[in-house]
């Protein structure tokens, strides 16, 4: 290990995530739940674990497995909020602290260590705060630097302390198995270095780094450094941020975009240089906007990686021009503007490999250009959404900005319907003619049940018979207002070619909605 690194200690609460996903929506503990990123299992719970589920699995694969397995959606947003509470009790103790992911957090034990008499005091007594909130499973880690004291507390029993000293701290990382690293640390690569011979983090970190890069990635090159000591990371005192704030008071109200982007570039490029400076990066800002009438706009605006200088003055330009709907909004010259970094991250975890920016980067740089000619909602990227019809499962995000994981998907959708999901989700739904046994346009009674059995599918004159159908699911929203009222009934079918569709009826008109593979 580095010699500059400092003692640490890591507080880690296993199965953090899926506790406070069943918490917030009110399921049982003993629920199998698994929580879902882009279609894949991110994490899941020891019940969901005992059925077969486990992370990596695609949606259907953990649904196969348990078919009674509650899947949602992983709101990271809500669990950072959930995790909050801890955190300050935390903090109370000994401030300073920085929250790694939820569920887990990092401090430097130089001060807590004197003022609690001993490093091992210091890491009891803040695991006795995490008891006080009624959390039964957590456990501490102690070593030099944040990397060997997360291994630690991994290797933690439920509520031990691992405490590894300085002179051993290498020989401990060298030892730690493969297996015991996160999930998603060597891109699902394990299975193919344990059959390499490669076991051990000691025997990972003496693989030649090109060779790493080359074959795993740049994922695999940054736990390759962590196992070489080569982990240049600091704790960041979580919220610490009120100090990095520029706020420029202009002698005549501004009009044009141009002139107020140029007026802040100078405190902008101080503000970064600033953030920079404590070896951190700003991954959000908050713009306010105040026009010579004293009305004042204000806008969040995250960032998928971190902001620069050039960032910054396109989300001023962008909010400025009107961009964003509401109170962001401004009509008349612009007097002041406030810029504040809203959220820090450590500088280290976005340092580019030896071999340059990710192609991700420049990606993300090219389509940052094009955004600022064409407009800020021009270049969008599609995102999971709430909604009770499957074509309203998905909004657009403008390209640049960080999705909000705290979107209306994860709240109740009643007649929304769950399990598997359809390969293709029609824009348009498809016009269709839906026929019962008796030889009629099938149709539903007001109290959802169906007249006849259905028999056949046609669309635009090519006629299929359908061997299996499911339903009817309804959607009744809005029944209280005749104006906005919508009433749908939705089918599962299967026809005689293989092929199965979602159907819904509404006002006694067929169409296909989705198609499943």
């Amino acid at each position: 290990m580095k010699a500059s690194a400092l003692r640490t200690l890591v507080l880690w609460i296993p199965g953090w995530s899926t506790a406070a996903a069943a918490r917030a929506r009110g399921l049982a503990r003993d629920a199998p739940l698994a929580l879902i990123v882009a279609g894949v299992v991110s994490e899941c719970n020891e019940a969901a674990s005992a059925w077969g589920v486990k992370p990596g699995q695609r949606t259907r694969e953990a649904q196969a497995a348990c078919p009674h397995v509650e899947v949602q959606p992983y709101d990271s947003d809500a669990d950072y909020r959930a995790f909050e509470s801890v955190f300050r009790s935390i903090e109370e103790l000994a401030p300073g602290g920085q929250v790694l992911q939820p569920g887990m957090c990092a401090l430097r034990l130089r001060g807590p260590g004197r003022y609690y008499g001993g490093e091992h005091a210091a890491a009891e007594r803040l695991l006795g705060a995490v008891h006080a909130d009624g959390i039964i499973d957590v456990r501490a880690g102690i070593a030099d630097g944040i990397f060997p004291a997360e291994l630690a507390a991994r290797r933690a029993a439920s509520g031990g302390i691992v405490d590894i000293p300085s002179a051993e701290t290498a020989r401990f990382v060298a030892a730690v198995p493969i297996d015991e690293l996160p999930a998603d640390a060597l891109a699902g690569n394990g299975p193919l270095l344990h059959r390499l011979g490669i076991h051990v983090l000691g025997d990972y970190a003496r693989l030649d780094i090109t060779q790493v890069r080359d074959r795993f990635g740049p994922d695999a090159v940054r736990v390759h450094r962590l196992a070489n000591g080569d982990d240049p990371r600091m704790v960041v005192p979580t919220g610490d941020t009120a100090e990095y704030e520029v706020h420029r008071q202009f002698d005549e109200p501004l009009d044009r975009v141009d002139q107020i982007a140029f007026s802040l570039r100078a405190d902008v490029d101080g503000l970064t240089e600033q953030v920079a400076a404590a070896k951190s990066v700003a991954t959000g800002i908050r713009v306010e906007l105040r026009d010579e009438n004293g009305r004042v706009g204000e806008r969040t605006w995250l960032h998928p990686r971190f902001f620069r200088a050039a960032d910054i003055l396109d989300r001023v330009r962008w909010q400025t021009q009107g961009a964003q709907t509401g109170a962001a909004a401004l009509a008349a010259p612009v007097s002041a503007v406030r810029i504040t970094v809203v959220g820090l991250d450590d500088r280290a975890n976005y340092v580019a490999g030896l071999w340059g920016d990710s192609a991700d980067q420049r990606v993300h740089n090219s389509i940052t250009r094009v955004q600022s000619m064409i407009g800020h909602t021009e270049v969008c990227t599609i995102q999971p959404a709430g909604g009770r019809l499957l074509r309203e499962r998905q909004t657009l995000v403008p390209w640049g900005e960080k999705p909000s994981s705290a979107d209306r998907s994860a709240q109740p959708w009643p007649g929304s319907r769950t399990g598997l999901s359809p390969s293709l989700v029609l824009e348009n739904p498809v016009e269709a003619t839906v026929l019962d046994i008796e030889g009629n346009v099938a149709s539903v009674t007001e109290r959802g049940a169906l007249q006849a059995p259905l028999m056949a599918l046609s669309v635009n004159g090519d006629v299929r018979m359908l061997r299996g159908w499911a339903g009817p699911w309804n959607v009744d929203a809005r029944w209280w207002d005749a104006r906005t009222h919508q009433r749908v009934d939705r089918f599962q079918a299967v026809d005689d070619r293989g092929e199965a569709w979602m159907l819904t009826i509404q006002d006694g008109r067929w169409s296909i909605e989705a198609r499943y593979d």
